[in-house]
C-alpha cells in the first residue's frame, strides 16, 4: 500500500519502520508492535504520513507520555525555526554536554574575508569551526553545494590562522550539521575532502539523533505545552534544553522569564516527565 510522505513523494506503507520510530522513542518492543498493528489497520491508500505520525503519537501517549514527546524529538527541532540561531545555540549546549567548550556566532577572519561561525568548539586538541544547517522540514537534503560552502569557508579561515603568530589560534576540523539528512554526494565530498558531517542518521553512532538520546538532549520545543510564544521567552532568557526546565523549580523559572504560572507550571511538570530518569534525587528542585 502506498502513503504520501511530506515531500508529496509515495513509498510502500512498512509496518517494521513504523516499529523501530516507536522502539526508538522508548516504547517496549510489545507496545511498538501492538501500536504499530493498530496504526497499519487504520491506514487507507494514499494516507499522508502526518496522519499515521499523529495516530502513532495518540497511541503512544496513552501507554506513556514521556515516550509520545520523544517520538516528537524530529519535529520538535523543525520548530526550533525559522531561523538557525536557535538550532545553533542547541548544538552548541549539545556539545558543551559532551565536554567541548563552545562559542555561538563568533566572527573570525579568513584569509580572504571574514565569517561569522555559527559554532566554535574545542576540545583537547581539536578546534572545530561548524557551520548549522536548520531546516524546517525534511523534504530536501542538504545538498553537495552546501557541503563545498561550508569546505570553502573552513579552508578560508584555516589558511589565515595558520599564517596568523597568535598561540593557539589553529582550527583542526570543519563540521557541517544539520538536522535533516544529507544527499549522497555531499557525503562522499565531505569524505573526500575530511570535512566532518553530523546529520540526522548520520554518521550512524556519532549522528545529531544519537548524540541527543545518548545524553537526553531534548530542546524545549519538545514539550506539548510549550507554544511558540513560550518557547521564544525561554530562548530570550536562553533556556535551549528541556533537562534545564526539569532542574528547576516554579519560582527559578519564574524569575528566569516572564511565564504566568500555570503555563511555567505545565511545562515543568512536563519536563521532568520527560527528564526524570535522567536527574538526581538532589536535582529535581534545583533552581
Amino acid at each position: 500500500m502506498k502513503i504520501i510522505k511530506s515531500s508529496g513523494m509515495s513509498e510502500d506503507f512498512n509496518i517494521h519502520k513504523l516499529v523501530n520510530s516507536l522502539v526508538r522513542s522508548g516504547a517496549p518492543d510489545d507496545v511498538a508492535a501492538e501500536i504499530a498493528q493498530e496504526v497499519a489497520d487504520s491506514v487507507t491508500p494514499s494516507e499522508h504520513t502526518k496522519h499515521i505520525y499523529r495516530m502513532a503519537k495518540k497511541l503512544l501517549r496513552q501507554h506513556n507520555k514521556a515516550n509520545s514527546m520523544r517520538y516528537s524529538i524530529k519535529r520538535a527541532i523543525y520548530n526550533l525555526g525559522p531561523t538557525g540561531y536557535p538550532f545553533e545555540k542547541y548544538f552548541g549546549r549539545i556539545l558543551s554536554a559532551y565536554g567541548y567548550s563552545v562559542e555561538v556566532n563568533r566572527m573570525i577572519s579568513g584569509y580572504c574575508v571574514t565569517h561569522e561561525v555559527d559554532v566554535l568548539a574545542s576540545k583537547d586538541n581539536l578546534r572545530c569551526v561548524i557551520e548549522c544547517k536548520h531546516h524546517a522540514s525534511g523534504e530536501k537534503p542538504a545538498d553537495i553545494k552546501i557541503a563545498l560552502y561550508v569546505n570553502a569557508r573552513f579552508n578560508d579561515i584555516r589558511k589565515a590562522l595558520e599564517l596568523s603568530s597568535e598561540k593557539n589560534s589553529h582550527v583542526t576540523e570543519g563540521w557541517l550539521v544539520t538536522n535533516t539528512r544529507c544527499s549522497s554526494d555531499a557525503i562522499k565530498y565531505a569524505a573526500c575532502e575530511g570535512l566532518k558531517i553530523v546529520s540526522w542518521r548520520y554518521p550512524e553512532k556519532e549522528s545529531l539523533e544519537a548524540m541527543i538520546e545518548e545524553k537526553r538532549l531534548y530542546p524545549v520545543t519538545i514539550l506539548p505545552s510549550a507554544t511558540k510564544n513560550i518557547t521564544q521567552a525561554l530562548f530570550v532568557s536562553d533556556i535551549i534544553l528541556a533537562k534545564e526546565i526539569a532542574m528547576m523549580d516554579e519560582q527559578a523559572l519564574l524569575r528566569r522569564c516572564r511565564l504566568d504560572r500555570i503555563h511555567a507550571l505545565a511545562i515543568i511538570k512536563e519536563a521532568k516527565e520527560l527528564c526524570t530518569q535522567l536527574l538526581k534525587p538532589d536535582e529535581s528542585n534545583k533552581s
